[in-house]
């Protein structure tokens, strides 16, 4: 009830009590007593009595309401559980005690991975329940005397007193962890949700309550970087790791901002003939200290901090202007591959953005490949088709990249205008020792031929795996075996070198 409804309510509540009591409690006393002298004394009884009657009305209401005002102050709305606030000032409190009693204490940080793509796919209810029901698990796990809070969004924070490592806190946290990734989402039902958690000890890792918090979550941005769905335990090193993870990041903004990449391209080849049937373009950062940085280091950092979309424009204009300027293609280069990131698929501009980025073609645009991961499609294929859809019509060519690796079906290659599969490097590399990998190749063959799919495999390094590639009738190669990813400038000598006559 609003504050101004329930006041209201009160003082309407005590009117009509006053006028109860003032209609008919002079008549009760006269029938009662007739004489003055007990007449005086019940009269002041009576007011007594009715000053602690509203006394202590207002004394209930008062409680009640301070003691929902606290509840708010000190609780999340959502969850019930304690606010960042009263959780730092509670772990306050704790540290105190736990010095005094030289004992030990734990604070893990833990965060959803990907929680926002519940309230993206599925609505904000959807994301409220899944916040409630986390808040549930996480009261069922810990025993009465853990602190148990709602950071903010997806984040909660637990401090568990007297619990020493590993055996007090990895029982906890590992069913804490399980049970979390069994909260099924009804609306996504394909999505499987986990969390990522960071551990710190005192005394070893601080002896105050604030840096025990940024020390697990240090830790716990480690275990979203390199360990998603598990935790790490905070050390000297991962300190480190966290400080150099924060320097690359503002180096990576500058890079964004600046065009600071190169592209490299990596030549595509038909199993039959060994001609050229395309390129991947590949982009590469040399950054100014570091050196070369490896695309598995800052693509997910650059993803998971929405950089990514200026990456993605940059190098789709970039190797168009490169392809054109060295007059490759259309002429020796017939089509070129674009990796498009899940993160490109959200951005409110999604569909012009990439419609921009591919207005500097010459020609038909057919001649452009956009490669996404089976993550991207399957998580949320209706957005995928919306975006893709004003490209396709234009003859822009969609590949499933890494297929095989994640929740492949027949049907998300018919519900996407899929023209290509890329079977993942995983499954080339031990083709020839792993029946399992030579028959799961052959199986996606099978499925593309009869879907008319054409079929490039990745990771090539050697003629065995090629030569078997060609007989299970894959259509296309890429790989070390004919050629690594090299710049604009290599590509041309490559492909003129090709070209000449050999000379006998």
């Amino acid at each position: 009830m609003p504050p101004r409804q329930a006041a209201v309510a009160i003082a309407f509540l005590y009117l009509v009590l006053g006028l109860l009591w003032i209609s008919y409690s002079d008549t009760l006393l006269l029938k009662l007593a007739k004489e003055s002298y007990y007449l005086n004394q019940l009269q002041t009884y009576k007011g007594w009595f009715f000053v602690s009657v509203t006394a202590l009305l207002l004394y209930g209401f008062a409680y009640r309401a301070m003691k929902r005002e606290r509840h708010l102050v000190e609780n999340d709305r959502l969850t019930g559980l304690l606010n960042r606030s009263m959780f730092e000032s509670e772990l306050i409190q704790e540290v105190k005690q736990a010095k005094a009693n030289q004992a030990h204490l734990a604070v893990i940080i833990l965060n959803i991975d990907g929680f926002k793509q519940i309230n993206k796919h599925a609505g904000l209810e959807a994301g409220d329940q899944f916040l409630i029901d986390v808040a549930h698990i996480l009261r069922e796990c810990c025993n009465h005397r853990t602190l148990i809070a709602r950071l903010g969004n997806d984040e909660f924070a637990l401090a568990l007193p007297d619990a020493t490592w590993p055996q007090d806190i990895e029982p906890v946290l590992n069913q804490i962890l399980q049970r979390i990734r069994s909260i099924k989402v009804h609306q996504v039902p394909l999505l499987q949700f986990s969390a990522s958690a960071g551990i710190a000890l005192f005394p070893r890792d601080g002896e105050y309550a604030k840096v025990l918090i940024d020390a697990a979550t240090h830790a716990m941005d480690l275990a979203q970087s390199k360990n998603i769905g598990g935790y790490y335990l905070f050390n000297a090193k991962i300190s480190a790791r966290a400080t150099d993870q924060e320097k690359l990041l503002i180096d990576l903004k500058t890079a964004v901002s600046q065009c600071q990449f190169k592209l490299v391209y990596q030549p595509q080849f038909c199993t039959k003939t060994h001609q050229i049937i395309g390129v991947e373009v590949l982009v590469r950062w040399e950054h100014p200290t570091r050196g070369l940085v490896s695309p598995c280091e800052f693509i997910p950092l650059a993803e998971s901090h929405h950089l990514i979309h200026g990456i993605t424009d940059f190098v789709m204009r970039q190797a168009i202007e490169e392809l054109t300027d060295a007059n490759l293609l259309y002429h020796h280069i017939h089509r070129v591959s674009f990796n498009i990131s899940a993160a490109d698929f959200m951005h409110k501009q999604r569909s012009q953005r990439l419609v921009n980025n591919l207005s500097g073609l010459a020609g038909d645009w057919s001649v452009v490949t956009l490669e996404l991961t089976e993550s991207t499609a399957l998580l949320n294929s209706e957005g995928v088709k919306q975006v893709l859809s004003p490209l396709t019509k234009r003859g822009v060519q969609v590949a499933l990249d890494d297929f095989g690796t994640g929740y492949s079906s027949i049907n998300t290659l018919r519900q996407l205008p899929i023209s290509e599969v890329k079977i993942d490097r995983s499954f080339v590399t031990d083709i020839m020792e792993n029946q399992q990998d030579a028959k799961l190749v052959k199986t996606i063959l099978a499925m593309a031929k009869a879907l008319n799919l054409r079929v490039v495999a990745e990771g090539v390094e050697n003629h065995e795996q090629a030569a078997y590639l060609t007989r299970a009738g894959c259509d296309g190669i890429q790989g070390y075996l004919y050629a690594r990813p090299m710049s604009i400038g290599q590509l041309t000598i490559f492909i003129q070198n090709r070209q000449r006559p050999s000379l006998s």
